[in-house]
């Protein structure tokens, strides 16, 4: 699938005209390969069957390339109830569109469903990629990486990352106007390859061999993530599957210059010392706990399953969050008493705690995260999440059986969330909502998913965004240069002009 924004281009209209018509008929091809489909699921209460609303021809993935945008998750849920048939990708899937039904799913990972992510996904992601895992093997991967987020790591990484977001802050400052969306890639990248990974700077410095090269990467390996797995020279898969092989090459040569420096210090007898031993004993990495993992028979994973593993966690530590980041300078632009009370807040953290970012300084900023709840909340970033049924199970009111691929929206739930069912307009930018009682009782806030595969680094994501958030506020304001500017939303959300702002120091009241 060609790049949405591409439609947008003089002249690319027959080139997306072309690319609707080689997504039909690989549609159409897909469907002939199939073997009848997904299982019929059983009558609901009251005997009625789950809605198909949408022709045989319809597609969600033909849908957002056309549109450009995905569809109304609350809208086609209040429409036709909170499951029907539709497809992606040429696969029948049951759209699910309920909270209750949404737990229950991410609740029975493992035992009453499995992620089924697309082939192509499987492809770019890797066999061995964490995503792509099932059941036992899944969870040891887990098991092995997940002390590096547990927020005993993330007070180890605080830092780094608050050095991190300073010289940002004195970069973005010093350029004048920045590309928003571009920058925000940058720091969360240079968090995740430090904290994630451990590798040195060749990935995020300046120049085409450093970060830029590695960004263009990313993207092609992005835009070919949920595309049909034809590597036809040109089309986005094929693109993808050579951003992966450049991915690849650089996370090994990363990996073996990291070995050669690991045996030079034993050739040498080097051991790290003081505060430098203490610092490497409680912070590893999470790639330094998969090169340390042994199974029962004392065997380690193979460098084909650590590289597959370092380059979901490094795509998934940086894009989602950079995204986020640029979601909440563009709500702080367009809601100036947000930002000027977030000024507020960290003049009081300031004056309590100092100027370093500690975890209790963190903890003293409500004002703060509730701004990047309310965004979380307002413009997920995750629509949803593809499940299939390893047995029969009742869901919604109908008997699911084994075997029927599921599409569940994130994006549904978050948006209907009962809290806030009484507003005049729920989906008003208010974050003190979640500074008053109502934030506190059971809710739909899952925007990092939720069970065995609730998000790793959903803790690491909070505390980098705060950071960034109370650098910038303890004496300089963003100005987006044009906030009327349309977002690209599919395959994550980003504007399409990169969100062309200026950062500038301002004084303290």
């Amino acid at each position: 699938m060609l790049p949405v924004a591409s439609a947008d281009l003089p002249g690319a209209l027959p080139v997306a005209a072309t690319a609707v018509a080689i997504l039909a008929v690989a549609i159409l091809f897909s469907r002939r390969r199939s073997t009848g489909g997904a299982p019929a699921a059983a009558p609901g209460q009251g005997g009625k069957p789950i809605p198909s609303p949408y022709p045989l021809w319809s597609d969600l993935a033909l849908d957002v390339t056309v549109k450009g945008d995905f569809p109304d998750a609350v809208k086609q849920h209040a429409q036709f109830g909170p499951v029907f048939w539709w497809r992606f990708l040429g696969r029948r899937l049951l759209m699910v569109g309920d909270y209750e039904a949404s737990m229950r799913l991410l609740k029975g990972e493992h035992t009453i469903v499995e992620a089924d992510y697309p082939p192509s996904v499987q492809h770019l992601v890797g066999k061995w990629g964490i995503a792509n895992l099932a059941s036992k093997q899944h969870m040891r991967i887990k098991r092995l990486v997940q002390a590096a987020f547990t927020p005993k790591a993330i007070r180890g990484y605080m830092p780094r990352m608050q050095a991190m977001a300073e010289e940002a802050v004195h970069k973005w400052t010093a350029q004048g106007d920045i590309l928003a969306y571009n920058e925000m890639k940058w720091y969360t990248f240079r968090v995740a390859v430090s904290v994630i990974a451990g590798f040195d700077d060749s990935w995020t410095r300046p120049g085409p061999d450093g970060f830029e090269h590695v960004n263009a990467l990313f993207k092609d390996w992005l835009d070919g993530l949920f595309s049909f797995p034809i590597a036809i020279p040109g089309t986005a898969f094929a693109r993808g599957m050579k951003a992966r092989g450049g991915l690849m090459q650089r996370i090994n040569a990363s990996l073996d210059l990291l070995e050669q420096q690991t045996q030079e210090k034993g050739q040498k007898g080097e051991a790290p010392t003081g505060q430098e031993a203490e610092e490497q004993a409680e912070q590893p990495t999470a790639l330094d706990l998969l090169l340390a993992s042994r199974d029962e028979e004392g065997k380690g994973l193979t460098r084909e399953q650590i590289c597959d593993n370092v380059l979901v966690m490094l795509f998934a530590g940086h894009d989602t969050s950079a995204t986020s980041l640029t979601r909440i300078f563009h709500f702080l632009h367009l809601h100036p008493e947000a930002a000027e009370r977030l000024r507020q807040e960290q003049a009081e953290v300031l004056a309590k705690h100092g100027a370093e970012l500690t975890e209790e300084a963190l903890a003293d900023m409500p004002y703060t995260e509730g701004v990047i709840r309310e965004v979380l909340r307002i413009k997920p970033i995750i629509a949803g999440f593809p499940r299939v049924a390893l047995t029969d199970f009742e869901l919604a009111g109908h008997t699911i059986p084994k075997g029927t691929r599921m599409q569940c929206s994130l994006a549904q739930p978050l948006l209907t969330d009962a809290r806030w069912a009484g507003e005049a307009d729920p989906l008003q930018f208010r974050p003190e909502r979640w500074l008053d009682g109502a934030a506190h009782r059971t809710g739909a806030w899952i925007p990092f998913g939720g069970g065995p595969r609730l998000c790793l680094g959903w803790l690491l994501a909070m505390a980098e965004m705060k950071v960034l958030l109370a650098v910038v506020f303890r004496g300089h304001k963003m100005t987006v240069h044009h906030p009327d500017s349309p977002w690209a939303l599919f395959p994550l959300a980003r504007p399409k002009d990169g969100m062309p702002a200026r950062l500038q120091a301002v004084r303290q009241q």
